[in-house]
């Protein structure tokens, strides 16, 4: 708790994470806030791509959607990390399953 008497936005989150054979079916209005900070690359390359999608289906994608997207698909790949040394490492095993799984 902070000082003010209320959730440290920095506190640990170990205490309420579940092994993923265990977390709750939740529905899609089931959400926590979480703050995270992108580079200018990565803001400018996420409305890139919600553009594009508009375009191809009409859909009207906002960041945060697709980001929830991009993780449960990340989710869903069990990717193994006990081979990975460093940062880089962890996302070259995370590009290798979004290009291996990419639609034919």
């Amino acid at each position: 708790m902070s000082k003010l008497g209320k959730k440290d936005l920095f506190s640990p989150t170990e205490d309420k994470v579940l092994p993923l054979t265990q977390q709750p079916s939740l529905s899609p209005t089931d959400v926590e806030k979480v703050m995270v900070m992108l580079s200018i690359r990565q803001v400018n390359s996420l409305d890139r791509i919600c553009l594009e999608i508009r375009k191809a289906t009409g859909v009207k994608m906002k960041r945060s959607m697709l980001i929830r997207s991009l993780i449960d698909g990340f989710l869903e790949s069990r990717v193994h990390f006990e081979e990975a040394k460093s940062s880089t490492d962890i996302q070259h095993l995370i590009s290798r399953i979004f290009h291996h799984r990419r639609p034919q």
